[in-house]
């Protein structure tokens, strides 16, 4: 497989060495790997690359004397299982806007777009793991679990919004079962063997966080809590937006909220707005187009007719019956 990431667009200096040649001590070499060390104004780094159909490998180990950017360019969108064994690093897109924030020891699933990125890493040394899992082989595999219905929609969608699962402490793990590519007798079982750990390590930590009765009781009342506080902003509209605010899927926002409010969450939103519209009618001389903006609609029509399939009466009319 290729990888989708050039690592560096404009690199001052890069130098492709033959395999297991590498210019400095490595502190984790890979016997299988081609190596490139690419020389930076705040340092250098050594980039380790494995290619394999399902997969593509690149462990990047950084040694920098001073707060550095690294730019980065996605060629096509791509699901990444990122790994720090050592350091941290943050990720940006092209806006600036934060995309993925990487500590010591932590592995992360995301899927990103295609599009240029930087990496800030802070002065000392770094090690990055970055896997590039193929998309038809993940989906085929793993196209029916709930946990990863978002991200794969938003791969088959060719979404444009980077999206990422929750990282978990099995960085180690990882790196141990990396180590064991160099021990190994065949090149392509010993990949699949690898793939099939790393993954179904986090997949195991995934379920378990999701399947976990506590975390989904305060998980349903966070947001509960939220919706009950922002049902007339823009966000509760925007089911995808929402769930990547809570950092979870969209399938386990629908199905959360369900069980908070005993309803589908549209509906619940669309009952506090009409609710807290008849509150302002019955106490305010606000006109219905002041309170229609207030409880969360843009349109004033849109609301008056909702209203009245809820109440039965136009908005007007209420407050006729009232006074």
């Amino acid at each position: 497989m290729r990888s989708q990431t050039d690592s560096f667009l404009h690199p001052p200096t890069a130098a492709r060495l033959p395999n297991g040649k590498l210019p400095r001590p490595s502190k984790f070499p890979l016997k299988l790997a081609q190596t490139t060390r690419i020389a930076l104004p705040e340092g250098s780094v050594l980039i380790q690359s494995i290619s394999h159909y399902v997969i593509n490998i690149q462990l990047y180990e950084y040694n920098v004397t001073r707060p550095c950017a690294a730019d980065l360019q996605i060629t096509e969108p791509a699901f990444f299982m990122m790994t720090m064994l050592k350091g941290a690093s943050v990720l940006y897109d092209e806006g600036g806007q934060l995309v993925l924030e990487s500590p010591e020891n932590i592995c992360k699933l995301t899927y990103l777009p295609a599009g240029r990125y930087q990496r800030h890493l802070s002065k000392g040394e770094h090690m990055l793991l970055v896997l590039t899992l193929r998309p038809d082989w993940l989906i085929k595999k793993y196209g029916d679990q709930e946990e990863l219905q978002e991200l794969i929609t938003r791969y088959n969608n060719n979404d444009e919004q980077c999206f990422g699962l929750p990282g978990f402490g099995i960085g180690q793990q990882i790196f141990s079962a990396l180590a064991k590519l160099n021990t190994g007798t065949d090149v392509d079982i010993d990949i699949h063997i690898f793939i099939n750990d790393c993954f179904g390590r986090y997949r195991n930590r995934l379920q378990t966080r999701i399947s976990n009765v506590e975390y989904q009781e305060d998980k349903a009342r966070e947001i509960g809590q939220f919706i009950l506080q922002n049902f007339a902003s823009k966000l509760v509209d925007d089911e995808p937006a929402l769930a990547r605010h809570f950092m979870i899927s969209t399938v386990t926002l629908m199905r959360l909220a369900k069980r908070h409010f005993g309803r589908p969450l549209h509906q619940q939103v669309i009952e506090l707005r009409l609710l807290n519209g008849l509150k302002l009618l019955l106490s305010t001389n606000k006109t219905v187009q002041e309170i229609a903006a207030m409880v969360g609609y843009e349109d004033a029509n849109y609301f008056s007719r909702a209203f009245k399939k809820r109440f039965e009466l136009p908005p007007n009319d209420i407050r006729l019956s009232v006074f």
